[in-house]
């Protein structure tokens, strides 16, 4: 099984990708991510490694790719791990979109479609009882990946709701 992880929020993402390691999960992961985990000396495959291809845009482009997608699609992807910058006005910027995350709202919603065969992690506060159920089960049940799932459309909902008071904010 693989895991991609994409976090904005890398607290604990770290030792929840040792964990996942320590299972024989293979990691991937965006550029920044991969920094942080293989800091720690856990083997990460970064995700234009994956793809075979760069990101382009200055990393805004990233995860936008068939073999992510398809991945997760099949689960040869079993765990998402994401978390998005959060949207906030900057009265300074001419452009107070450019933070918005496409490529990690489109792997959620792609791990949310596939809930039964897909873990779609959004809050770090989670890792630890996701590591402990992998010990005693072996896997992931559905009813924790349903609960994910859940949490993920929660916090994509929220996540599109700040988008649109930013752009209410842009009138």
């Amino acid at each position: 099984m693989k895991a991609v992880i994409s976090v904005f929020d890398k607290d604990k993402v770290v030792s929840f990708a040792k964990a996942l390691y320590e299972r024989g999960i293979e990691l991937i992961a965006t550029e920044g991510t991969a920094r942080a985990i293989s800091k720690s000396g856990i083997p990460v495959t970064k995700v234009s490694d994956f793809t075979g291809h760069q990101e382009l845009l200055g990393g805004k482009v990233k995860t936008l790719h068939p073999r992510i997608h398809a991945g997760i699609a099949t689960a040869e992807i079993g765990i998402v791990v994401v978390n998005l910058i959060s949207p906030e006005p900057d009265l300074a910027s001419k452009k107070p979109l450019d933070n918005m995350d496409i490529g990690g709202v489109t792997m959620l919603r792609n791990g949310i479609k596939n809930f039964e065969n897909v873990a779609v992690i959004v809050n770090p506060a989670r890792y630890d009882e996701i590591i402990e159920e992998l010990r005693t089960e072996g896997k992931i049940t559905r009813d924790t990946r349903l609960s994910l799932a859940k949490d993920a459309s929660k916090y994509l909902l929220a996540y599109e709701s700040k988008i649109d008071m930013l752009l209410e904010w842009m009138k």
